[in-house]
């Protein structure tokens, strides 16, 4: 019994194959919104994922975006707004579908047709039963809107209600869509940001574990960190001016309509009462409701500064994936390879690795050794961009085999064992690739 587990890659025949992230049409995207905008993360994520170039300049909605020029890219003078070099993208879902589709390889959409089904219909999901609630709920909070009662009431129902749909998905799967993130993912976490970090408490998280395990394992991989920096959770709810013991934010509390109540949660200390008690639950909360910025010095990348060589990674996947047809029907992948050595690989700037497990005894259950590969993969995923790999697992009966051969950029297995915990598991052995017995 034979299985692999590859990076997949979509076939992609030359001329309808996406421009590459660093090619002219996909180095004039730029993305416009105001800071903070949780719809324009949806995009920004996607295109740490895809490598690609997004121009966010500044934009003050309340003044950039009544300007007869930008007016003339947006039907409804709204954003987020993506321009082109072929024109102008609006709504937040359709410029994070253009930009998760300009790389096949990462599959951001879904490996399959089955899945890129199942992407739009967690995509439709959160715009309809997640998205509207959340805002409903967290608005008020930021001072976007005013607070009503019964809206308010309806809106955490609800965000309860479909927290519960994810939490029965999540129980048995890691990601939304397959077994890597995806669009849905993405999209999913970026309406959740604002109320996890505002409002959704560990109580009321406590009947999601699954959600708190799915939305804890996204942000922090490495292409959401880029984005979003360090997420911090709620630990005691914010709530909006009218609600309850409101705790106030800049310039909305003092003695204004719609201030902190007099007394209420300001009394808890012995002079906690005196004018000027709530500056510091003030600034706790503008802390919490700021804006996701970057950290401020940001980790390298992974193969950020090693030199690329004379061979493009994106080139030789799609090299691959377009590999011709045997006489069965079948792609010939090894019919791919004496070109590869001979004209595309560049062994002063690129290795390659065999990787052996290194308790094979213990593969003693066959779908518990392909999880293990599944796994393995999974989290190799930062390092996506420079590197390329297959996973095997061979054997008739138990303890099975699992072995590997991996592509990197640079000269060393440092970028796999610095961002993929389960790669120290593993024997690395570097391949002679001038011996041709051995290519």
């Amino acid at each position: 019994k034979i299985s692999t587990a590859l990076l997949p890659l979509h076939p992609v025949c030359p001329s309808c194959a996406p421009p590459a992230a660093n090619s002219p049409t996909m180095s004039a995207l730029t993305l416009y919104s105001f800071a903070g905008d949780f719809r324009a993360l949806k995009a920004q994520i996607a295109a740490e994922y895809n490598g690609v170039a997004l121009a966010t300049p500044e934009f003050d909605v309340n003044v950039d975006a009544k300007k007869p020029e930008f007016l003339a890219k947006s039907p409804l003078g709204k954003v987020p707004l993506l321009e082109t070099a072929q024109g102008c993208i609006h709504e937040s879902n359709a410029i994070a579908r253009y930009i998760a589709r300009i790389r096949a390889d990462t599959q951001l959409t879904g490996y399959s047709f089955f899945e890129q089904g199942k992407v739009d219909a967690w995509l439709d999901f959160v715009s309809h039963e997640l998205e509207v609630p959340a805002t409903m709920w967290v608005y008020p909070v930021l001072g976007y809107t005013s607070f009503d009662k019964k809206v308010h009431s309806k809106a955490v129902a609800d965000v309860h209600k479909a927290l519960a749909v994810l939490n029965t998905h999540l129980t048995g799967s890691t990601f939304l869509v397959g077994h890597h993130v995806t669009l849905a993912d993405i999209v999913a976490v970026a309406a959740l940001l604002y109320p996890f970090k505002l409002v959704l408490t560990p109580a009321h998280l406590a009947a999601y574990p699954a959600v708190q395990r799915w939305f804890t394992t996204c942000v922090n991989q490495a292409a959401f960190k880029a984005v979003l920096g360090d997420v911090l959770l709620a630990t005691d709810e914010i709530l909006a001016q009218g609600n309850k013991a409101a705790t106030p934010l800049p310039g909305k509390g003092g003695k204004g309509k719609g201030g902190a109540a007099k007394g209420g949660a300001a009394k808890g200390g012995k002079k906690g009462g005196k004018k000027g008690g709530d500056k510091k639950a003030s600034g706790a909360a503008a802390s919490a409701a700021s804006a996701p910025a970057p950290a401020a010095k940001k980790p390298p990348k992974p193969f950020e500064g090693l030199p690329s060589g004379k061979m493009n990674m994106d080139a030789f996947k799609r090299h691959y994936s377009n590999a011709p047809y045997d006489d069965a029907g079948e792609r010939d992948y090894y019919a791919t390879m004496p070109k590869f050595f001979s004209e595309i690989y560049d062994p002063e700037c690129y290795s390659i690795w065999f990787a052996d497990y290194q308790y094979n005894e213990e593969n003693k259950v066959d779908f518990t050794t392909s999880n293990l590969v599944g796994g393995f993969l999974q989290r190799s995923d930062s390092i996506r961009k420079g590197a390329f790999g297959t996973m095997v697992i061979t054997g008739d009966a138990a303890p099975y085999k699992i072995t590997g051969c991996w592509m990197f950029q640079g000269t060393t297995t440092k970028e796999i064992i610095e961002n993929n915990p389960d790669a120290e598991y593993y024997t690395w052995t570097k391949a002679d690739t001038s011996d041709p017995a051995v290519q």
